[in-house]
């Protein structure tokens, strides 16, 4: 039987191996060439498309995932496609290319393994041809951390023609050219496409032939009506930089028609060109080029622009717009653009009414005829002293009208690890009304264009006005903020440590795998150090009933401005901060909002305290009292930018309120395991409490007030009775040393203390017993149930003469019954 199960085990182990190698369903391409040869051993992109159509192998291609309609992985390495002819996917894919990170570096943004890189896996048209055509086969793809460069077409869509929704994460497309749809032409109905966090930059429509229609959409154009219907679709750009597209004789950079509905969040649209005379960088109207009698844009279309950065364009108008459609613009810089930064279709916006846009917390010039003025309906603008050009408290947008570009922005920065490796500009803290940071309230975008949480909704009690709020524009300012932090509860320092100790075994093992990628393992190393870490210094710091609090997490850093108007991150680390903390005492927070305050009397037992050897503010008391309803425990801490020298810059300083609550932690009753005699009515005498404890509040003896506090509940008579049973069969009887009531409210039950004589009427039964029972902390809290298990030695012995040896198991009963009957027939 040993060997069986041996056996047994090494099967499942290969199985296992094999289902993990058949899940892989990947589709490698191993070749930069440009072949389609079944007969190769190589596996190209082109071919892989293929494999991937076919649902098969095909040349050096794997079959990829043949369920139907899934969809295939292609994963391509670090170098450049160079393609011959456009490729056209004719089933869904993930089209992958080489994560750009360095896992032997630390990201400056993120602080943390691995840093990021520019892309580089590139796919490159070489100026001949279109890079990928769906608009017939109406394929959906996703594209992620590619380069596409270079692509070309006559006609639409010069990098990508697409007849399906499409979805593009870290892909950029640059120096493309087509006469419509430069960088991405969409045909068809529900051609959804969302763009996140790519450059698409140096693309150009053109004219072959004079006679040819208008060339619109440098990087975005797009099919109106399928069937005298609107084409429907669904547009998501996030966090992108549109940087240096089009020329003087291009219509317009970003075309809308049909009915989309559009969202453009924290993007950068800077330095695109089109034709001063009639040409647009965002054009959102229902003119039509080729028939005046049919609008192109659906009245039904939206558009919602939302911390965007939109400056340095040269154009008639950066936005057109007319009546047709939502269109809802909010903390965006829509400024310091030649001609007018927003422009009515039809003539001057002034007089005109339910022109279905509005604006709120953008930087805009709305002086009439100022350098740039974004034209609004006086409706838009109800409290607008039009002969004043003055703000009134009702108009939440801030004016440009007198203002230059590098008081209140950056230049354009060049892709670094600094921004993410996207062009963009950084916003500047002039202390000034017209300054683009912290307008004093939220709605921006969630987090930045690098990716950076803006964290604006953090109400901070002991200092109401500093606050985060939003900034304006693709890009927020970091500025040292120690926010509140609520809601802490201390927890199980088992469990605590428990998790820890995972962690920890969980990294280690990667690291002892030969199989790893010696890539990851800085990364690995690091997190198994602050893991042994955690864990000395838990131990080291332990208190009763403690909380361990990292202020970072639920802090904001501050950032250096660098000479070329850049910004780096002083991240949230304890070389680069120093922690204090100090208590407050026990009470409540009063009123809401702004109106908020603490309302704490002192408290001697309260101790606050930052642990520079764990990294943790560790909060707690030297009595063991319970937060009491409605109440807290609060501590103030304060984070101060250290200088280069080590000393302090208080200038750099920010304080936050923590607010904790303590409770009791459930004992712990762990299983247990006797063994009884087979045929007899043995008793047996048992401890079950020295399996038992109630480490999770922490070590007893740092309490100042109770440094001999018992680990188990004791009656007002001072006599320990924890122990509660709870399922015990009818074949057990149990006699404690000591019983009576249990705590409250579980008064009515009987509870046990000291040991315990277990007794069974075993008899001839071959089988294991059990019953459970749970305890109760000095607290009167209880413990989750544990199973008590008494073995039987009769069912030992069975299993092992089951295995072979010196008694007839259950296989040579069956042998010997076999010979008999086969004796009798014969």
């Amino acid at each position: 039987m040993k060997n069986y199960k041996k056996g047994l085990l090494t099967l499942m182990v290969l199985s296992a191996m094999s289902l993990m190698a058949a899940e892989d369903k990947t589709i490698y391409v191993n070749t930069f060439d440009d072949i389609d040869d079944q007969g190769s051993s190589k596996c190209s992109l082109r071919m892989a498309l293929k494999a991937a159509e076919l649902n098969r192998s095909y040349g050096g291609c794997g079959a990829g995932n043949i369920a139907a309609s899934a969809i295939d992985y292609i994963q391509l390495e670090s170098g450049t496609y160079k393609l011959n002819s456009e490729l056209t996917p004719a089933s869904s894919i993930s089209l992958m290319g080489k994560i750009p990170q360095d896992y032997s570096k630390i990201d400056v943004i993120t602080n943390d393994y691995p840093a990021k890189t520019a892309l580089i896996s590139i796919i490159d048209g070489q100026g001949k041809s279109r890079l990928i055509n769906t608009s017939n086969s109406k394929a959906s793809i996703t594209v992620s951390n590619v380069q596409l460069q270079n692509g070309k077409s006559d006609s639409r869509g010069g990098a990508l023609y697409l007849g399906a929704a499409t979805t593009l994460t870290g892909v950029s497309i640059l120096n493309s050219t087509a006469n419509q749809g430069a960088a991405v032409y969409l045909e068809g109905n529900n051609s959804s496409l969302t763009l996140t966090s790519g450059i698409y930059q140096g693309n150009k429509t053109f004219k072959k032939n004079p006679n040819d229609v208008d060339n619109i959409g440098d990087v975005l154009a797009m099919s109106c009506l399928d069937n005298l219907a609107y084409n429907k679709r669904t547009l998501t750009f996030t966090n992108n930089s549109f940087i240096n597209n089009g020329s003087t004789d291009s219509k317009s950079t970003l075309e809308f028609c049909g009915e989309p509905s559009t969202t453009l969040t924290a993007n950068t649209i800077a330095q695109n060109t089109v034709n001063s005379n009639d040409g647009s960088i965002i054009k959102f109207t229902g003119d039509s080029r080729v028939n005046t009698d049919v609008n192109k844009l659906s009245t039904a279309s939206t558009l919602q622009m939302v911390s965007n950065t939109i400056v340095e364009n040269n154009a008639f108008s950066t936005f057109l717009y007319d009546k047709i459609g939502i269109k809802v613009l909010s903390f965006n810089v829509l400024a310091f653009n030649s001609n007018r930064s927003c422009r009515y279709l039809l003539g001057e916006a002034k007089d005109q009414k339910d022109t279905g846009i509005g604006l709120a917390y953008n930087a805009i010039s709305w002086a009439a005829g100022s350098q740039s003025q974004c034209d609004v309906a006086s409706e838009v603008f109800p409290e607008q002293d039009t002969n004043t050009n003055t703000n009134t408290n009702t108009n939440t947008n801030i004016d440009m009208s007198n203002t230059t570009l590098s008081s209140v922005l950056s230049s354009l920065q060049t892709p670094s690890e600094y921004t993410s490796f996207l062009p963009l500009y950084f916003p500047k803290d002039n202390k000034l009304d017209t300054d683009l940071v912290d307008v004093e309230t939220d709605g921006c975008s969630t987090q930045d264009q690098r990716g950076i949480n803006r964290i604006t909704d953090g109400t901070l009690i002991l200092n109401p006005t500093g606050r985060n709020t939003c900034d304006i524009g693709s890009t927020e300012v970091m500025r040292l903020t120690a926010g509140d932090i609520n809601g802490v509860v201390n927890s199980s320092l088992v469990t605590l440590l428990d998790s820890y100790q995972s962690e920890l075994d969980f990294f280690k093992g990667l690291v002892a795998d030969s199989n790893t990628n010696p890539d990851f393992l800085p990364y690995y190393n690091k997190r198994i150090k602050e893991y042994e870490d955690l864990i000395t210094y838990t131990k080291a710091n332990a208190k009763y009933r403690a909380v361990y609090v990292d202020p970072f997490k639920f802090s904001l850093p501050d950032e250096v401005v660098l000479s070329d108007g850049g910004r780096q991150i002083q991240h949230l680390t304890t070389d680069t901060y120093a922690v204090s903390v100090k208590p407050l005492g026990v009470g409540m927070i009063t009123g809401s909002g702004d109106t908020a305050k603490l309302d704490a009397r002192p408290d001697e037992n309260l101790r606050c305290e930052w642990k520079s050897d764990l990294k943790r503010i560790m909060v707690y008391r030297l009595d063991d009292g319970i937060t009491q309803a409605g109440e807290y425990n609060f501590c103030e801490y304060t984070l101060t930018l250290k200088n280069a020298d080590g000393s302090l810059n208080t200038d750099k300083q920010s304080s936050g309120l923590m607010q904790v609550n303590f409770v009791n932690i459930a004992p712990i009753a762990k299983a247990d395991e006797y063994t009884i005699q087979y045929g007899t009515d043995q008793k047996i005498n048992v401890n079950l409490l020295s399996n038992d404890s109630d480490d999770g509040d922490g070590p007893v003896s740092e309490l100042t007030t109770k440094p001999n506090k018992p680990a188990f509940y004791h009656d007002s008579n001072g006599i320990e009775l924890p122990i509660r049973t709870t399922t015990v069969p009818s074949g057990i009887t149990i006699t404690p040393e000591r019983s009576g009531p249990c705590p409250y409210p579980d008064q009515k039950e009987t509870c046990y203390g000291g040991n315990l004589s277990i007794q069974v009427k075993n008899n001839f039964n071959v089988f294991d017993y059990k019953f459970s029972y749970l305890v109760y902390d000095a607290d009167g809290t209880k413990s989750e149930e544990t199973t008590v298990t008494l073995k039987n030695t009769a069912a030992t012995t069975n299993n092992q003469s089951s295995s072979g040896g010196g008694s007839l198991g259950i296989f040579t009963v069956l042998g010997l019954v076999g010979l008999v009957l086969y004796r009798r027939r014969h």
